[in-house]
């Protein structure tokens, strides 16, 4: 089960904390008007919700749904943290496949985009998993460094615990996609996973000097059979795709910047000042000084 989570609006934390029961305990019967989160840092967690039993071990995340009645079902030691908050916008989704199909294209999406433009490529709404296994230890500091913000009262403790909640929110859907994106019932063609570490690889080498044998030394493949898995992916050959990053940067350095012209070039990875001004227009339908003069007195 999912749940869609809009990620322009913050959570509005109550109450979060740490809770360790070194002897077996069972949690009590309650229904709430507000979504609860738990992570197992150890132990083992057993709930039941609306009649579903759920086993929860280290490791483990979980969301309680507003207005379900949850209890437990059987004693064990347990330590975890809890987080009781409010969103505006949040609730299930009932179509698990097309909502991970959404996700996925939207991290296509956002993948291809220009990260200097101020507009987000996607929508806002994500996905969280109800139930979901976190790996590695790294939820642990997070979730403990937002209970030792909101122990500690200073100024804006909820909204920063809030934004806190949120990162890790967003960070878990992520996980989640990825994860389901590995899954045994899921096929992950050679192909597209080539293609996207080519496109990470562009995107924070675009200033560089590229060569079609820089990437095939990079990535250890013919140039050509790389090329077409980064067209299916992106829309746009490599190096069309580089040039329209380069140009891009360019426009931004323009309008904010006085450097010259070659300067400019040169930083976005184009070395020679005439074919810079080619590019240039070739990209935009103007030369450098044109677009300079356009922007300057907008």
């Amino acid at each position: 089960m999912l749940i869609s989570y809009n990620a322009d609006l913050l959570p509005k934390v109550r109450m979060l904390g740490q809770i360790r029961y070194n002897e077996p305990w069972i949690h009590f019967s309650r229904c709430i008007n507000e979504w609860v989160l738990y992570v197992i840092r150890d132990g083992n967690l057993y709930l039941q919700e609306d009649g579903v039993r759920y086993h929860l071990a280290a490791g483990d995340f979980f969301l309680l749904e507003p207005g379900l009645t949850h209890e437990g079902y059987q004693r064990s030691a347990c330590d975890y943290y809890y987080v009781h908050f409010s969103h505006p916008d949040m609730g299930r989704m009932e179509d698990e496949t097309a909502a991970m199909a959404a996700l996925a294209d939207k991290r296509r999406k956002s993948l291809t985009s220009y990260n200097l433009d101020p507009e987000d490529p996607t929508d806002p709404i994500t996905y969280l998993p109800k139930q979901f296994h976190l790996t590695g230890g790294e939820f642990k500091a997070e979730l403990r460094h937002a209970v030792e913000v909101y122990d500690s009262r200073e100024e804006h403790y909820k909204r920063r615990t809030a934004t806190l909640l949120h990162s890790f929110l967003l960070e878990t859907a992520h996980e989640n996609l990825l994860a389901h994106s590995r899954s045994p019932g899921k096929r992950i063609r050679k192909s597209d996973v080539m293609a996207e570490k080519l496109l990470r690889y562009v995107n924070q080498n675009y200033t560089r000097h590229l060569t079609s044998r820089d990437i095939e030394e990079q990535f250890e493949g013919n140039f050509d059979y790389l090329n077409r898995t980064f067209a299916a992916l992106t829309g746009s050959p490599a190096f069309t795709y580089i040039n329209i990053l380069r140009i891009n940067n360019a426009k931004q350095l323009i309008a904010t910047t006085d450097l010259p012209f070659s300067e400019i070039g040169y930083l976005v990875g184009v070395d020679d000042r005439y074919y810079f001004s080619k590019l240039f227009r070739k990209m935009t339908g103007m030369s450098p000084s044109d677009y300079y003069k356009e922007v300057r007195s907008e």
